[in-house]
Parts: C-alpha cells; structure tokens; sequence
C-alpha cells in the first residue's frame, strides 16, 4: 500500500517526492504529447475530414465588423460587391482543390489573378485569410491584432468587398475557409499590369482610377448569404490538446499541493527546487493555455 501511496505522495521515510513528480515522468508527459501531436498529422493525412473545429461564420459578420473596425480609425466602410465575393468563392475553391493554406497556389496563381478573372477592374487590391475560427469575431479580431493584416483591413483605398465562407477539407483538417477580398474599382485607359506589395497582400495599378461604382449584393446564392455555414468534424485536435494540457496541469498542480501538505503535517516541511521549477512550468504552461486560441491567419 506504501508503494502505491509513493506515487502520489512523499515517501513515508526517505520522504522522496511522489514518483509522478519526477523529471522521468515529466519527460514521460511531454512524449506523450508529442506523439498526440505525431497521430494528428497521422490522422490528418490517412483520415482526412476526421479532425476539425465546428464553426458558425457569416458573411455579413465579418463585412459589418471590419466596418466597424474602419469607421473607429475614421475611414468610409465598404461595400459589397458581386465580383469580388465571386473571386473569394473561387480562390476558395482553389484552395480546397489544390490543397494550400497561402496566397499565391502552387500552381502559381496570385489573388489578383482570382479577381480579374470575376471581371473585377481595380486600381486597388487586397486579401485576408483565416481558417478553423468559431465564429466571425474572432476572424476579425485576429486580423485586427495583426499588424499587415490591420493595414489591409484599414487600408483607405479600399471601397469594396467580398467575402466567402466555405467548408472544406484542407490538409486533412475539416476547415472552414475564410477569404477576404479588397478592391476600389477602376476603367482605366491603359491597363497597366498591378503593382504587387506582399506587406500586407495588396495590389495597386499605376492608372489613376476614375470614379467609382459601387455595387450592392443583394443576388441569391452569393457568399454574403444570411445562412451560416458549419461543419461537424469528429474531432477537434485543438481542443482534445488544450483539455489533455488542463488535466496535466490540473494533476501536477494537485500533486504539489499534497507534497507540500504532507511535508508540513510530518514536519518536514521544504521548499526544494523541484518545487520552484514545477510551480514555474505550471505558471507558464496555464497562461499559454488560458491565452491560447483556434485559428489561423494568412
């Protein structure tokens, strides 16, 4: 009965700390949750549409926030605008076809391609990405605590907007794909091929833009539809790791505790290094945990 006590307490004589405080299980922790990180991609290339996060993103959120957004640093909001939503829809599709989470497709196509294949003219261009996010604040937040992703959701040029919303398998994720497309169009005289600036993902022309047109959405079947798009993944592998690394944490903590009670009821109470070590790990690994959220930006 001892023997099994020592595992969670201080030894009775040696008052040795509880083996499952030992640097030996501690790296016992950490591989196992490398090899949970190891069977996700696992999961994700043989398995593909197993893992992925739930999500209930529209539209229209996400166009009325980053209004919101620009109208807190004093610019016009944007429009939506037919074309350019049917650009984001493609380059979405291009994506989950493909199968890559940037910009530019291994196949070479650029965003500006995506957007004058709608039959979009611009003087001014822009995209943002974001996958596996919950809902659209937490899309437009992202963007907004990234500083080239800021400037482009800011950018004063911009007077118009697109926006799809689309579920898919993406690198073996169930994803919910978010494309987010800028524009101020232009009839220019000359077509003069659009000046490229990766900081930020925007395009611009060397043509001084005439008036603009701006274009309502109010067509069915767009992408700035009312319905909000879900998915049901089996698993979500973000928040199987974060509840595995609270019960870790919910242990180790618990386990230091009892060491620390025990000690003093017997009266041979110490604060060694291993105790200043764990509470440090523990004191980081929860504030990365509590500060940790799903989703990604691009």
């Amino acid at each position: 009965m001892q023997k099994f006590a020592h595992w969670f307490i201080p030894h009775p004589t040696t008052h040795e700390k509880a083996k499952l405080l030992s640097w030996h299980f501690l790296s016992i922790y950490f591989l196992l949750f490398a090899l949970l990180r190891i069977s996700f991609d696992l999961v994700g290339i043989y398995r593909p549409g197993v893992l992925g996060t739930t999500s209930q993103i529209t539209a229209e959120k996400i166009i009325e926030d980053t209004n919101v957004e620009r109208q807190k640093a004093g610019f016009s909001p944007v429009v939506a605008n037919a074309a350019l939503s049917q650009a984001a829809r493609e380059k979405a599709a291009n994506m989950f076809a493909e199968n890559y989470w940037a910009h530019y497709s291994p196949s070479g196509r650029d965003p500006w391609g995506f957007i004058k294949g709608a039959g979009y003219k611009f003087s001014y261009a822009g995209e943002n990405l974001a996958r596996n996010f919950s809902d659209s604040e937490g899309v437009v937040v992202a963007w907004m605590n990234s500083p080239t992703h800021r400037e482009n959701l800011l950018n004063p040029n911009y007077q118009e907007i697109g926006i799809a919303v689309e579920d898919g398998i993406l690198q073996g994720q169930q994803t919910t794909l978010v494309v987010q497309m800028f524009g101020k169009p232009t009839q220019a005289i000359a077509a003069a091929p659009p000046k490229i600036d990766l900081q930020g993902v925007e395009a611009k022309s060397e043509v001084p833009p005439l008036l603009p047109q701006s274009q309502p959405l109010s067509v069915a079947g767009s992408a700035l539809s009312s319905q909000s798009l879900g998915n049901q993944p089996v698993l979500d592998p973000f928040a199987v790791t974060r509840t595995a690394g609270f019960a870790l944490i919910f242990m180790i903590s618990t386990l230091l505790i009892a060491d620390f009670l025990v000690l003093k009821r017997r009266g041979v109470f110490r604060f060694s290094s291993h105790h200043f070590a764990h509470l440090s790990f523990m004191a980081v690994a929860g504030t990365s945990l509590i500060l940790s959220k799903a989703g990604e930006i691009l």
